[in-house]
């Protein structure tokens, strides 16, 4: 008998276990296979899992996305699965990040539910097109390191009045070989904290047909949605982004949307400068704000801009197993490259260039001679002080020199003072500061040659550097400063509209004499673009390094790939000079003139440059 109780209770315990492991697996079935894995990592949203369960099968039949569903129901159910298994890499990270910088707010566990909801609602309504080529971008998560881009940047309303100005003007940007567009100054902020377009530029649908418009063209439609409108309420002045998690999905989905619309480079502006306890914040923001975008539209690029230095920059990157901006804007640069121009001496910038070139896996730079800011003289005062440079007494030395108030200055500036930091910065164009303005002003047909050769050599420069060169409209054909500002009592007191006024398009019509000035310029850069276009080795991520001149207002440094060797040679002086340098692997060629020749003694005009490439 007691044989037989024990087997008795033996199988009891047996299907009593067997009924546990099924109640089990039932209960794990509920929560779904996206939220699993979170259960390891923060017991504090379990809750999350269970609610977000249930309104996923929602988002299948909303009636927008239905249309395209029931004509290409093959390929949607494709790029469905591969929606999912992005999402499912990096659900457990974006929740943890997302629970992790909002654990103070009470309503978490509902705006992340909201912002997942969101995502795939607004990934179904992108194009077949688009998702195929978010597919070819998920494939080869480097593809914007080597793509030779070349950037214009635009005020839509000083450069054509409106958006559909604008989308009329396309061939225009076309001939300039930009085949990215950055629009600024389009946005403005709501009482939300979100943004809309300022109404006297255009709509939503102008938008929506201007992004239309570059795809046909073949241009990138790149945007801001800057961080400095959107981290402050304008209302109460909290930091709403990195505070509220209903802001950040505001944000979030605003990007995702135009998106959809057509855009594929996002600006986040200027970013926040914060403590360094509160630094990790804006870390998370940036990661989750790649992840999200590499769920969704993987195609799309982020970028931010800041005056830190560029190894600083470079953390906004990320690391490459948790990656953040694809693209950072250091305005240091920009700064080193005036600080040359006004004091012909190369080591600042020669310091930069290679310091950067031994940062480890970084994001893309973007470079600049001018964009609408000014000149801040963010440099590495640490550096100079060998030189027995100090950072007062050098400031106002480079304002001035670059203003034309010193003796023989070649430069036309103006100086403004930063009302928050009470420091002086330098507003101006290119092509004033190069002399431009100066010489013809005088009637100095030789002076103005010089300033066009000066103009043309930086804008080489900025072609030949590691990144992405993007040009402020109005440069490619030397536009000079605006002085009508002073005549507008809402602009007078602030120059900083010297180089944000309106694109001249009477003198742009010049570009196709090669008597001009305006010829002179477009030709040149026009043949600068072309040659940069046809040689991998001018790919943003190539790394530059410098060689010794041994004349310190020459500047030469060499880009290398498995196939060409690029060298490059600038001239800041106002006298011709000779490059020292001693290269003994072969023959190398004029990219300008065709001319074959050996890099060895190399001499260079007054402000001029040459490039030489090497094939292997």
């Amino acid at each position: 008998m007691s044989t037989k109780r024990l087997q008795k209770k033996k199988a009891a315990m047996q299907a009593k276990k067997e009924q546990q492991l099924k109640k089990n697996t039932v209960a794990a079935k509920i929560e779904t296979s996206k939220t699993e894995p979170l259960k390891v990592g923060t017991s504090k949203t379990e809750p999350i899992k269970v609610t977000t369960a249930k309104t996923e099968p929602a988002k299948v039949t909303t009636s927008k996305t239905e249309p395209l569903k029931v004509e290409t129901s093959k390929e949607d159910t494709a790029y469905d699965a591969l929606y999912e298994k992005r999402l499912n890499h990096y659900y457990n990270d974006l929740k943890w990040l997302y629970c992790e910088l909002f654990r103070n707010h009470p309503e978490v566990s509902g705006t992340f539910s909201s912002l997942t909801k969101k995502m795939k609602e607004i990934y179904r309504e992108r194009s077949l097109s688009m998702k195929e080529a978010d597919q070819n971008c998920a494939a080869d998560p480097d593809w914007f390191r080597k793509t030779t881009f070349t950037g214009m940047a635009i005020n839509p309303a000083d450069f054509a009045d409106t958006l559909a100005g604008l989308s009329s003007k396309l061939d225009y940007i076309s001939e300039c070989k930009a085949d990215t567009l950055y629009l600024t100054d389009l946005f403005q902020a709501t009482s939300n904290c979100s943004l809309r377009i300022i109404p006297e530029i255009g709509s939503s649908e102008d938008l929506h047909d201007l992004a239309v418009n570059c795809q046909k063209a073949g241009i990138r439609l790149a945007l801001e949605i800057p961080l400095s409108l959107s981290v402050d309420d304008p209302q109460s002045g909290a930091p709403c982004v990195l505070q509220t998690p209903a802001f950040f999905n505001a944000m979030l989905l605003q990007i995702l949307e135009l998106a959809n619309e057509g855009a594929s480079v996002f600006s986040l502006g200027v970013l926040p400068v914060m403590n360094s306890e509160n630094l990790w914040k804006l870390h998370s923001l940036l990661r989750m704000t790649r992840m999200v975008c590499e769920i969704v539209c993987p195609g799309v690029l982020l970028l931010g801009e800041t005056d830190r230095t560029p190894s600083e920059a470079a953390a906004f990157g990320g690391t490459s197993d948790m990656p953040e901006l694809h693209i950072v804007n250091s305005t240091q640069l920009m700064s080193d490259i005036w600080h040359t121009v006004a004091t012909k001496d190369t080591a600042l910038l020669r310091h930069g260039i290679d310091k950067t070139a031994t940062l480890p896996q970084a994001p893309v730079f973007q470079n600049y001679l001018r964009n609408r800011n000014t000149v801040r003289w963010n440099l590495d005062y640490d550096f100079l002080k060998d030189s027995f440079i100090t950072e007062g007494p050098h400031r106002d030395y480079l304002n001035e020199f670059l203003a034309g108030l010193f003796p023989d200055s070649f430069a036309r500036g103006e100086i403004y003072v930063n009302p928050e930091t009470e420091e002086a910065e330098l507003c101006g164009t290119t092509a004033s500061l190069a002399g431009i303005e100066r010489f013809d002003y005088e009637g100095n047909a030789d002076g103005v040659s010089r300033g066009i050769r000066y103009d043309v050599t930086l804008h080489a420069l900025l072609l030949s550097l590691p990144g992405i060169p993007v040009l402020r409209s109005g440069d490619e054909v030397g536009q000079l400063n605006d002085y009508t500002y002073k005549t507008d009592t809402s602009k007078a007191s602030d120059p900083r509209w010297l180089h944000n006024g309106r694109f001249n398009w009477t003198l742009a019509q010049n570009r196709a004499d090669a008597e001009t000035i305006q010829g002179r310029i477009f030709n040149s850069l026009e043949q600068l673009e072309s040659i940069r276009a046809s040689h991998p080795v001018f790919a943003p991520d190539v790394p530059a390094h410098t060689l010794e001149t041994w004349e310190k207002s020459l500047l030469a440094l060499v880009k290398e790939t498995s196939e060409e060797k690029l060298i490059c040679i600038y001239n800041f002086s106002d006298q011709d000079k000779v490059a020292w340098i001693n290269e003994q692997d072969g023959t190398y060629t004029d990219l300008l003139t065709g001319v074959q020749r050996d890099a060895q003694a190399v001499e260079l005009p007054a402000f001029g440059f040459i490039w030489l490439m090497h094939t292997k």
